[in-house]
């Protein structure tokens, strides 16, 4: 007795893609162009407000040439005030990031870690790291070490919670199928959890960032000797308000700058991930 010939069965074939169409070149500026448009309004209106019709007080925010002027008078310092605060927030913001990534995935694979830490975590959270400037300065004086702690205090606990969760995130019918491939439990977890939670970490860098840049500049604010928080305290003081805002404006440069090259570096590390940051 023969038994008939079988063919091999085949999983169905996922439905086809639609084929995804270059944008016109128009369509990618019309962004950009928006954002160009929106600054330039910006300014056009703080010129006419505190320039043309003077219906601001230059005190309460003072003109465009005026903060114009100041910065020319720091010249001097400005750029030295700008460095420092830049580098003690990429330093703590990157101490801090791999320091909560480290720890959000050793608590997601240990349960015993996980109820370890977790009420010391969510008593720690809530607190601003501005709060502990007090202790900060007697623990470390008033040099750089103080503020990359705090720094990188507070995108530790952004990363510490966003690995956690995007971890627990992941769907467990990925690793049952890696596991039924053969993987094992350190293989399915390199190639299949840390693979899933790229993205969401990459947004929680780019929170961490601008939270670090918030505390690093608050730090300076008390006994610093150099930065842009010291700046516009110091400018403060004598209600120097052009010089106020110079400092505002180089911190949100800074700012600004640094989350667009996380966001390119998300973009080019995520290119496989539909739900990239």
């Amino acid at each position: 007795m023969t038994l008939p010939e079988t063919t091999p069965v085949r999983p169905p074939a996922a439905p086809d893609q639609p084929a995804r169409t270059p944008k016109h070149p128009a369509r990618r500026l019309a962004g950009p162009a928006l954002s160009v448009a929106v600054i330039a309004l910006a300014l056009f209106l703080w010129w006419l407000f505190t320039t043309a019709t003077d219906a601001i007080d230059p005190l309460k925010f003072p003109a465009p040439d005026k903060v114009w002027d100041s910065a020319s008078n720091l010249r001097e310092t400005l750029w030295s005030d700008a460095t420092a605060t830049l580098g003690r927030v990429v330093v703590s913001w990157s101490v801090g990031s791999a320091l909560g990534v480290a720890v959000g995935l050793l608590m997601s694979r240990s349960r015993t870690l996980f109820y370890a830490l977790t009420p010391v975590i969510e008593a720690v959270r809530p607190i601003p790291p501005v709060a502990l400037i007090p202790f900060v300065i007697l623990w470390f004086g008033i040099g750089d070490s103080g503020k990359i702690f705090l720094g990188a205090l507070a995108s530790f606990m952004v990363m510490v919670v966003n690995t956690i969760v995007a971890a627990g995130n992941v769907n467990p019918l990925y690793g049952r199928a890696a596991r039924s491939l053969g993987a094992g439990s350190g293989q399915v977890y390199r190639t299949v959890v840390l693979r899933a939670i790229v993205p969401e970490l990459l947004s929680g860098l780019r929170i961490g960032s601008a939270l670090t840049f918030a505390v690093v500049v608050a730090a300076e604010f008390q006994g610093a000797q150099s930065g842009l928080g010291r700046l516009i305290m110091q400018a403060s003081r004598t209600l120097n308000t052009p010089s106020v805002l110079v400092g505002t404006i180089i911190i949100a440069i800074e700012a600004v700058l640094l989350d667009r090259i996380i966001k390119l570096l998300s973009d080019r590390a995520t290119r496989w991930s539909a739900s990239a940051p």
